[in-house]
């Protein structure tokens, strides 16, 4: 049985696995691990561009452009927005993640065609995403508290030397939101990226696998993988994600975050976000 961790969408996690029969060591532990990787790639604001392209069987692929947008608030507070741009039938579908006093959330789903925003119970948290390998809990950013890390043993992944941290939740409540037992997370020992994430459900079986690849540079040198890939066993589907474009540490206001802006879309936000959208080259007449 091997365990990951998650990126931006994307943070992560032993002692209870030693009877298990896992190997742990005690410099540099998991805690220490998280915090490096914290410290190397957090942000106090973050909007991409990003495209998900989901293959379930033989069914054809399904292809879809959002844009997701997390910052702090004043207090601290983590604030998350995912909304989709394409396809047209699904434009304006919203994910928004307002984070409370004590670290708790709140998770609530906009679907144009339905009316209000809905908001998600924790329980339904751990449900997929638009259908992708992703589920609601998998969006949001996630609060070191809410998990205990420990390493194992180091391991190699495609020939890079990389920490592994076994990622616990913290409590039963924390489980049953998430779905996960445990996850293994691979950390790059140079770097601290973020190489491959697993996840586990509490017959200690795999449920799926995230893989992170090709790491660039944003705006402020602080560097993203360019793209990554869910691999779902229990649905036997996978979800390719590809990074777009992405810009750091350049606040939006305050008010981007709220459900009133989820039904009130209007030309300021999209402003915001073609800005960001890839630019197709002219062709040559």
């Amino acid at each position: 049985m091997r365990r990951l961790r998650l990126f931006s969408v994307l943070a992560v996690f032993i002692a209870g696995f030693c009877a298990a029969g896992f190997k742990t060591v005690n410099y540099l532990d998991g805690n220490d691990v998280m915090a490096k990787v914290n410290e190397t790639h957090g942000a106090a604001a973050e909007i991409d561009i990003i495209k998900l392209v989901t293959v379930t069987g033989s069914n054809d692929p399904v292809t879809r452009v959002l844009m997701s947008a997390v910052q702090k608030d004043a207090q601290g507070h983590f604030l998350y927005l995912l909304r989709v741009l394409s396809p047209e039938d699904e434009k304006g579908v919203s994910l928004l993640v307002l984070e409370k006093d004590g670290g708790d959330v709140d998770q609530y789903l906009y679907i144009p065609s339905m009316g209000a925003p809905k908001k998600i119970t924790p329980e339904g948290r751990s449900g997929s995403f638009m259908g992708s390998d992703f589920t609601y809990e998998d969006m949001r950013k996630e609060k070191p508290g809410e998990w205990t890390y420990s390493r194992l043993e180091d391991e190699k992944i495609d020939g890079t030397d990389c920490y592994v941290i076994l990622s616990d939740p913290a409590n039963k409540e924390r489980e049953k939101i998430t779905g996960y037992t445990d996850r293994l997370v691979y950390v790059d020992k140079a770097t601290f990226d973020i190489r491959r994430i697993q996840f586990y459900d509490s017959k200690h079986k795999l449920i799926k696998e995230f893989d992170a690849f090709d790491y660039q540079k944003t705006n402020n040198d602080t560097q993203r993988p360019k793209r990554g890939e869910m691999k779902n066993d229990s649905k036997k589907s996978n979800t390719i994600l590809s990074l777009l474009n992405s810009r750091l540490n350049q606040p939006l206001d305050a008010k981007f975050f709220t459900l009133d802006n989820l039904q009130h879309w209007g030309p300021e936000q999209d402003k915001i976000v073609d800005d960001l959208m890839p630019k197709t080259p002219a062709k040559s007449p």
